[in-house]
């Protein structure tokens, strides 16, 4: 396996609060990683340190074995190669939806407009948006927002994408249509880093989970080792009222 990403010994506090605790994992190409816990567990702060939106503490992100967090690699190459999906999408509001898929390209990856057109209409084709490429950000519904943000972030051709709870802004009708595309992502083998309370995607699209508890990794595991035979009390508890009604 590629080892794409290596986490150890992070730790994040904001003054006295320690957020993050000794967090250790790592993340092979291909992998889909769901990230589980409870609100305040310190996940989505875990997933804003690995792409540089907060400074660390301590310990490192190493990129290709070279630590971020030590100035080896450049950031905004770095965040090029470590893309991000926001719970609040993050469009630009005045910009329709085929420039928001082009602005990060030209800009950060200086393709020319013509080339950057083209991979846009490739992604929003892919997330089921090429009819909206004329249409405001304030003229979609949440989910259609969503997936242009996930079009926006592959269009950078990413390594890993970040998915910070993509789906928690989103009225329960347009859950769906947001994991349905990012089950065919998995599906590609995008390398995906995901923050979530969709416990059946946890479940039937991950190939590893890791359970999170007052900033630490409490388990860690295949889906069917937590979900079926969880090792650690508090996972068992955290998951029992997902596995009653599965």
């Amino acid at each position: 396996m590629s080892e794409i990403l290596k986490i150890e010994h992070l730790v994040k506090t904001f003054g006295t609060n320690e957020v993050l605790r000794d967090i250790d994992f790592s993340v092979n190409k291909g992998d889909v990683i769901s990230i589980i816990g409870a609100s305040g567990s310190g996940k989505s702060t875990l997933l804003r340190c690995i792409n540089m939106l907060e400074d660390a503490t301590g310990g490192k992100i190493l990129y290709h074995g070279k630590d971020i967090l030590a100035g080896e690699i450049n950031e905004d190459s770095y965040r090029t190669k470590v893309g991000m999906v926001f719970q609040s999408f993050n469009l630009f509001a005045n910009l329709n939806v085929l420039d928001n898929c082009m602005i990060g390209q030209i800009k950060v990856l200086k393709k020319s407009k013509e080339e950057a057109k083209a991979t846009a209409l490739e992604y929003l084709a892919k997330v089921g948006m090429a009819q909206y490429i004329e249409a405001k950000p304030r003229q979609l519904s949440g989910g259609q927002k969503q997936r242009v943000a996930i079009a926006r972030a592959l269009a950078m051709n990413p390594e890993v994408l970040l998915f910070d709870e993509p789906t928690s802004a989103l009225d329960p009708e347009m859950v769906g249509e947001v994991l349905d595309v990012m089950k065919i992502l998995a599906g590609t083998g995008m390398t995906m880093l995901v923050v979530t309370h969709e416990m059946a995607f946890a479940r039937d699209v991950s190939n590893r989970v890791i359970y999170m508890a007052d900033g630490r990794i409490e388990e860690e595991g295949s889906p069917k080792e937590l979900f079926y035979a969880p090792k650690s009390p508090r996972t068992k508890d955290f998951l029992s009222r997902f596995t009653a009604k599965a």
